[in-house]
């Protein structure tokens, strides 16, 4: 994931469900890296400026640990019987081993962490500590739908997220998945809609005296017209706007199903325009269920998994 051209390709030309702050770091840091400027790498030092910091992260989580009740390591940390699994950092479909020190975290590893935890008897609920901007489309979705089929409200475990920073787009959608969201009055979350992010880099080319030609078979004529060595027409412009509404009306119809038992509907919604809000307007447009400290989150989530 530090390779720049696989890293960049998740960057642009498709759905991404990212706040407009993180967005504008990574498409900062790859515009450097297109025209030939440092850094040579993306690491977590460079994401930095919005996420990492894992003395927050231990702080945070308190004495979590990932051994078991009999001494075998698990797959998630828990704090007695509750699995504390953290959503920080850039989300992905696929990150493998990654996890939120790298500054990327795939669905697949969160997904990991609340199965092992879902079924693990020695555990009554699941604290999900958010601070993230969002981060890819793909994936999303079914991360989202297979939390939530694990929530109390499905039958499961009790299932809060605890906003303690950000919780932006996908990070949202992931947030709306569980039975109660809590978060500081400080705390920056919504964002709900997609973006597609597109570089024109014809003028680059013409700069430096290059002329890249693209040879398409005789009936594909659009193909690869997002590839933005050439310049970008008005259709290709139109191609991924359907794609982005498309992808944004799945966001909101998902979060206002999640949510619709706190007043919350597609047309609520699509009112707030992809907005970022702080604690106190996302407790009035009913993204959040309360402003609470952490360690109020965490009393009312224990109280209510031991009440089971």
């Amino acid at each position: 994931m530090t390779d720049f051209p696989l890293w960049a390709e998740r960057l642009y030309n498709r759905p991404l469900a990212l706040d407009r702050f993180k967005n504008e770091v990574l498409c900062e840091f790859a515009q450097t890296r297109i025209t030939g400027a440092r850094p040579q790498k993306l690491t977590s030092a460079t994401l930095d400026r919005v996420d990492h910091d894992p003395e927050r992260i231990q702080a945070n989580e308190g004495f979590a640990t990932f051994q078991g009740p009999n001494g075998v390591r698990r797959a998630f940390a828990a704090y007695g019987d509750i699995a504390v699994i953290p959503v920080r950092g850039s989300l992905v479909h696929r990150g493998g081993w990654l996890d939120a020190e790298s500054g990327l975290i795939g669905y697949d590893f969160l997904l990991r962490q609340a199965r092992a935890a879902a079924t693990d008897d020695s555990i009554t609920g699941m604290m999900l500590p958010f601070d993230s901007g969002g981060g890819e489309c793909a994936g999303m979705f079914a991360a989202a739908e297979e939390l939530a089929s694990m929530a109390k409200a499905e039958g499961g475990k009790p299932i809060y997220a605890y906003l303690d920073e950000r919780a932006c787009s996908a990070a949202y959608v992931l947030a709306s998945a569980c039975d109660k969201i809590m978060g500081r009055r400080e705390v920056m979350g919504g964002s709900i809609a997609a973006i597609i992010n597109m570089v024109d880099k014809s003028k680059m080319y013409e700069k430096a005296g290059l002329e890249p030609i693209v040879i398409r078979a005789a009936w594909a004529d659009r193909k690869a017209k997002w590839s933005g060595v050439e310049p970008v027409d008005a259709e290709t412009i139109s191609r991924l706007e359907e794609i982005v509404d498309e992808a944004s009306e799945q966001i909101v119809e998902f979060v206002s199903a999640m949510r619709s038992d706190r007043g919350v509907s597609v047309k609520s919604l699509k009112q707030l325009r992809g907005e970022v809000f702080t604690g106190n307007d996302l407790l009035k447009f009913g993204l959040i269920d309360e402003i609470a400290s952490e360690r109020e989150a965490w009393d009312a989530l224990i109280a209510e998994a031991r009440s089971a």
